[in-house]
């Protein structure tokens, strides 16, 4: 009950956060949501449109794909958790979504992403999309590459394992990407099978 406690708090501040610019433009906060007790945590880029007009992650076209994939590898999104390197939506000028800088990143991730991983302590991070990858990688000492090279792969951080794979927003419109995809959760599926096995052994 602690950690459920020290999570729901940590969602309400940021729900007032006013740390960074991106405050000014966003409709609502997105602190992300699930389990406080999963083995799998993903982690996106930033909010969108539908995800700034509703508060919640992944809820617009790709997140109805992330829900598909993690199905068919017999999982329900309440058994995950689902969150995002910033928590508000960046937005260009002319009112598209956009990369979040590295400034609204530094600003943002000690503050809160960091402290999710520590409450969730998950087996293993999904990590969907450059930003999220690069910056997950680097963060515990490893070299992140480009996606199209690492997707699908297995790296070893101090206490998790991450799986890059690529945004389920770029397979939208590719069908190449989406086999990806496809494929990556088969070995999503594996990795936390023999992680399983691996915590019942020791």
């Amino acid at each position: 009950m602690k950690a459920q406690k020290l999570l729901n708090e940590l969602h309400s501040e940021i729900i007032r956060c006013t740390k960074c610019r991106l405050e000014k433009t966003r409709t609502r906060a997105v602190p992300g949501e699930g389990s406080m007790n999963a083995r799998l945590m993903f982690i996106g880029e930033g909010p969108g449109r539908t995800e700034d007009q509703t508060g919640r992650p992944f809820v617009g076209r790709a997140g109805k794909l992330l829900d598909e994939m993690l199905k068919e590898i017999g999982l329900q999104r309440s058994e995950v958790f689902i969150t995002n390197v910033v928590k508000c939506r960046p937005v260009s000028p002319e009112g598209r979504d956009r990369k979040p800088s590295e400034d609204e990143i530094s600003t943002c991730t000690p503050l809160y992403l960091e402290k999710q991983i520590d409450i969730i302590n998950p087996t293993v991070i999904c990590t969907l999309g450059d930003t999220a990858t690069a910056y997950i990688l680097h963060k515990h000492g490893l070299e992140p590459g480009m996606i199209s090279k690492i997707h699908g792969s297995t790296f070893i951080a101090h206490r998790f394992k991450v799986m890059p794979m690529y945004h389920p927003a770029a397979a939208l419109y590719t069908n190449e990407l989406k086999e990806a995809i496809q494929r990556d959760f088969e070995r999503l599926e594996a990795l936390l099978k023999q992680s399983s096995l691996e915590s019942f052994r020791s």
